[in-house]
C-alpha cells in the first residue's frame, strides 16, 4: 500500500462513520438515531474491510510471513508497524467504538436519558464514553429501584 493509498483509505474509513456519528451526538433521542443504531450495514463492511486488512498485514509483514505467534506483543507490534496492520488496527476501533455508540443509543432510549456527552466521549475516546454512560445507566437503573421490568442486557 503506498502512501496516498492509505491515506486515502484512512480518509474513507474516517467519512464512513461520520453520518452515524454526527446524528448519535446531535440528536440521540432522534427516530434516525434510532434507525441508525439499528442498522447493521455499516458494522459489515467495516468488518469485510478489517478482514481484509488483517489477513493482509499478517500474511505479509515486513519480513514476510510471520511465524511467530498471532498471541505474542511482538507479532502485534510487527503488523500494527506496516500500513495495512496500522489501518486494520484504525478500522476496528472505529467499528468497535460505533458498535459500542449505537449500543448506547439503544439502551439510553431504552432508559429514558439523552447521552450527548457520553457519545461525544465514545466518538472521540471509546471506553471512556462507554464507561460514562455504565455509569449513568447504573444511577438510572437504581433510581428505578433495581433492574425491575428492564433487563440487564
Amino acid at each position: 500500500m503506498t502512501p496516498p493509498q492509505l491515506e486515502l483509505a484512512f480518509a474513507l474509513a474516517n467519512a464512513s462513520v461520520m453520518p452515524w456519528w454526527a446524528v448519535f451526538v446531535v440528536a440521540p433521542r432522534s427516530r434516525a438515531a434510532a434507525r441508525l443504531a439499528s442498522h447493521g450495514a455499516v458494522f459489515a463492511a467495516l468488518g469485510a474491510l478489517y478482514a481484509g486488512l488483517v489477513v493482509a498485514a499478517f500474511g505479509a509483514g515486513p519480513a514476510g510471513p510471520s511465524t511467530a505467534s498471532p498471541l505474542a506483543a511482538a507479532s502485534w507490534r510487527a503488523v500494527l508497524g506496516t500500513d495495512s496492520g496500522f489501518l486494520a488496527g484504525w478500522v476496528h476501533y472505529l467499528c468497535f467504538d460505533l458498535f459500542v455508540g449505537a449500543w448506547i443509543v439503544r439502551e439510553a432510549r431504552r432508559i429514558d436519558v439523552a447521552p450527548r456527552v457520553e457519545l461525544l466521549f465514545a466518538w472521540l475516546l471509546g471506553p471512556l464514553g462507554l464507561l460514562l454512560f455504565l455509569a449513568r445507566r447504573a444511577r438510572r437503573l437504581r433510581s428505578f429501584g433495581g433492574l425491575g421490568e428492564v433487563d440487564a442486557a
